[in-house]
């Protein structure tokens, strides 16, 4: 591994409809995707990752994509790789272009299970997708070629994608949505080189483990949940995302990345090196973030910053 390890750009839930065609009737995800690839050159990506639900509702929009992320493939010099969700085709002709598939060195059981290197890091793909059941599952098949395909180490690990995640959503009304039987996939994983298991699904960010392995849960690039919805409806933001992987040789981060910038900035301060000694005269806080003044008499306690904490509500559902 490179001294300065690898780069992923974590894209999921583009839910693109037909060009010209809003979704809700208020998004326009074609430019908040295409927003989210020109944004990703910031960070010199190793490769971009779409974990699924490319289109909405199966729109049949994948040609199209296909020439947006080749462009994207073209101008960040690395490959995209895209995997399918619950509400994509990936049977259909457009989805075996040769931008969904042109990095694959492998492939398993039916489209979207696939396996790419970007130098030494393997990146393998699974179609998580059950049709008709809102739970995510992977058959027997598919977990026994996993497990074929990991009994050999990459040199430099393994990241593997999926649409559903293996955990939970903090949201209950999206309980039993996530990956059915996330054990089995536990089991194959254990003792193996995976590093991280990347997901997409719900809408919001969201970190934990799948047995001793780290799994991220990247928030979305069409729209947000709101964490603070009423128990009895699930219900959209107006806010795009990105997350930001990085692998070092024996480390693993995600930061989640708005799009565009959540608002204005309400400091700028020069940037002082780690053990450097500040120029005369400044006098650089010793907070990332300014802390409020509480209201007198009252203690201020922030509170945490949620994906869903910015933006509009735009639409709000019963499934």
């Amino acid at each position: 591994m490179s001294g300065d390890g690898y780069t992923l750009i974590h894209l999921t839930d583009t839910h693109l409809r037909q060009p010209g065609e809003l979704l809700f009737g208020a998004l326009d995800t074609w430019a908040r995707t295409a927003e989210a690839l020109r944004a990703a050159a910031r960070y010199r990506p190793d490769a971009v990752v779409v974990t699924g639900d490319i289109a909405d509702s199966g729109a049949d929009i994948y040609a199209v994509a296909s020439g947006l992320f080749t462009r994207a493939r073209r101008e960040l010099g690395c490959p995209v790789i895209v995997l399918p969700g619950n509400h994509d085709v990936p049977g259909t002709r457009a989805w075996a272009a040769e931008t969904f598939t042109g990095s694959q060195t492998d492939t398993g059981p039916g489209p979207g299970n696939d396996v790419h290197f970007v130098g030494g890091l393997r990146l393998i793909t699974l179609d998580s997708d059950d049709p008709g059941r809102p739970a995510g599952r992977l058959t027997g098949a598919q977990l026994q070629w996993l497990d074929d395909v990991l009994a050999e180490p990459a040199p430099d690990g393994t990241v593997l994608a999926l649409h559903h995640p293996p955990i939970d959503s903090l949201l209950p009304q999206l309980a039993g949505r996530g990956l059915d039987r996330p054990a089995e996939l536990a089991g194959v994983l254990a003792g193996t080189d995976v590093r991280a298991v990347l997901c997409g699904h719900y809408h919001h960010a969201l970190s934990g483990r799948l047995g001793g392995v780290p799994v991220w849960v990247g928030p979305a690039v069409s729209y947000g949940q709101d964490l603070f919805a009423p128990p009895e409806t699930v219900q959209g933001l107006d806010s795009s995302w990105l997350s930001v992987i990085r692998l070092g040789e024996n480390s693993f981060s995600a930061v989640p990345v708005p799009l565009p910038p959540a608002g204005a900035s309400v400091f700028t301060n020069a940037a002082v090196p780690p053990g450097a000694v500040p120029a005369a005269g400044t006098s650089p806080s010793t907070h990332l973030i300014p802390v409020p003044a509480g209201a007198p008499g009252h203690q201020y306690r922030q509170q945490p910053l949620l994906p869903g904490s910015r933006g509009e509500t735009i639409a709000a559902t019963t499934h």
